[in-house]
């Protein structure tokens, strides 16, 4: 079924529908309808998240304004959700309950009434309110400044929903919703896959051929044993699996002296068989995307600080993308410029919200930015320190001298210099020196950001508070993904009845015993 299936009244089959499939009276539908503010009703299936459309709240579905009714039944139909049938009637026919002008409207009124009213929860909306729940739960909700997911549009409804309830009720103004970097770059590969030659496509066919064989697999195992080759399975790739294409060309390259041996014994899976050139398009495309399949994996972490690190890695891998765009001779220019436009869409989105993480990881700074951006990253970067430095409750005298103290009582000796002192010793220490003396310092490429904070915190006491919220988000959503398929081994179909605070035990008590807190 189109999702863009247009509403024409002239090609409607007017018999297709009974007149006596409307459930309720005639007067109760029309009295509902002169009750009904159009322009107000109509607004809430054209979001500004995406302007002439009704977006279905269940599947995120959309469907252009001018889709018609019948359409959207049999979308609804899908969600096992029946709605009633009327439609238009000649004004000869007895029994007409609208005229032409009243059947426009309540066909304006059904299309809400199906996409809206009908429809059992909005997933956006309703996964917003489950997760504040349970930060509150969790007595956590006002100390949250980001959520990471992925690109689905239920899951920027949820963020946006979440973004507009702490400003509500805690008025934050350094929330943000970061987009998972890991699955941005695979979009990108996903796009330029589109774009994929026949030597790709042969080779996709004699990996399938032979991983289906277990009659060529033998014979494969057999002939890497021949020649000293460590056996190893084909692979095929998986739309919905990352990387999956770099995994199974880099596998070809492996296999290819045994291969050439198999391929040699069996005509039917010869026609396969990479040629020269095909092997030159195989080798450039796993040129472009080895630099794609290393961020993904260095980003997919959660033992170490990557959310600062994605200016830096962004920037190399379009970089990358742009040297190969403009190398004449390179077989994949097409593929690389299909990728590097669809990553670049998308950091358009995601600059903004790594900018403060970028710049307080002491490995990067302000070098990660072109300098065109840089001058907007530094006022990112007051900003916050000035909502910070306002919270701000020193624990410990804050000294950049080590004899900050003696020079104080010798200042005090002189006359005339309480006020200077005052000044010098308390205002321009923290108030103006901190973030220009911590910016001043090189960069330390080879540190440990939480441990180098970890060593400064009484030289930048501010800057060390947004370091500790802003370094542990997570670049990607890979974590929260994992958790929830370890979720999926505890909750089986024959455990489906466990109490949501025993499978919360469980899965802590699994946790600890992964990480070797508990025997």
């Amino acid at each position: 079924m189109s999702s863009d299936e247009e509403f024409n009244p002239d090609q409607e089959n007017l018999e297709e529908y009974d007149t006596e499939e409307w459930k309720g009276s005639e007067e109760q539908i029309c009295s509902e309808l002169s009750d009904l503010d159009i322009s107000n009703t109509l607004g809430s299936t054209n979001p500004s998240y995406a302007p002439g459309y009704n977006v279905c709240k269940k599947c995120s579905y959309r469907y252009k304004i001018t889709t018609g009714v019948s359409t959207l039944r049999k979308h609804l139909n899908k969600h096992q959700l029946r709605a009633p049938m009327k439609k238009y009637q000649v004004l000869t026919k007895k029994g007409i309950p609208f005229n032409y002008d009243e059947q426009k409207i309540h066909d304006k009124y059904l299309t809400n009434w199906l996409i809206c009213d009908l429809q059992p929860f909005t997933t956006g909306t309703n996964i917003a309110q489950e997760i504040k729940r349970t930060l509150e739960e969790f007595n956590i909700f006002d100390r949250i400044i980001t959520l990471t997911t992925d690109n689905e549009s239920t899951m920027i409804v949820c963020g946006r929903e979440i973004a507009l309830t702490i400003e509500d009720e805690i008025s934050s103004m350094t929330f943000s919703h970061c987009r998972c970097a890991a699955h941005v770059l695979n979009l990108g590969v996903q796009e330029g896959l589109k774009l994929i030659d026949d030597s790709v496509k042969k080779a996709r066919k004699l990996m399938k051929s032979i991983k289906n064989s277990t009659r060529l697999c033998d014979e494969l195992h057999l002939l890497c044993d021949l020649k000293n080759m460590k056996y190893l399975k084909p692979l095929i790739d998986i739309v919905t699996r990352w990387n999956s294409t770099f995994y199974m060309l880099r596998r070809l390259e492996v296999l290819k002296p045994a291969l050439v041996l198999l391929v040699a014994d069996n005509r039917s899976i010869s026609i396969y068989y990479p040629n020269d050139d095909d092997w030159i398009a195989i080798k450039d495309t796993l040129l472009l995307l080895e630099p794609l399949e290393r961020a993904t994996k260095y980003l997919s972490a959660s033992s170490y600080p990557t959310i600062g690190e994605t200016h830096f890695i962004f920037s190399g891998i379009q970089a990358h993308l742009i040297k190969y765009i403009e190398k004449e001779t390179f077989t994949q220019r097409d593929m690389a410029s299909s990728i590097y436009r669809k990553i670049r869409q998308y950091w358009m989105i995601m600059d903004e919200s790594s900018i403060i993480s970028a710049i307080v990881d002491p490995r990067n700074k302000l070098t990660v930015f072109p300098e065109e951006s840089r001058l907007n990253a530094l006022r990112h970067i007051q900003a916050i320190y000035k909502i910070y430095k306002e919270q701000f409750t020193p624990t410990n005298t804050v000294q950049y001298a080590s004899n900050s103290k003696r020079q104080y009582f010798l200042l005090l000796q002189q006359e005339n210099e309480v006020d200077r002192i005052n000044e010098e010793m308390f205002t321009s220490t923290i108030e103006l020196e901190e973030l220009d003396h911590y910016l001043q310092l090189p960069v330390d490429v080879g540190t440990d950001p939480l441990m180098w904070w970890q060593a400064h915190y009484n030289e930048f006491p501010v800057l060390c508070n947004i370091a500790r919220d802003f370094l542990p988000i997570q670049a990607t959503s890979v974590a929260s993904e994992q958790a929830f398929s370890v979720a999926g081994n505890t909750i089986t179909k024959t455990r489906n009845r466990l109490l949501p605070e025993t499978a919360r035990a469980c899965l802590c008590v699994k946790s600890w015993m992964d990480k070797g807190l508990i025997e």
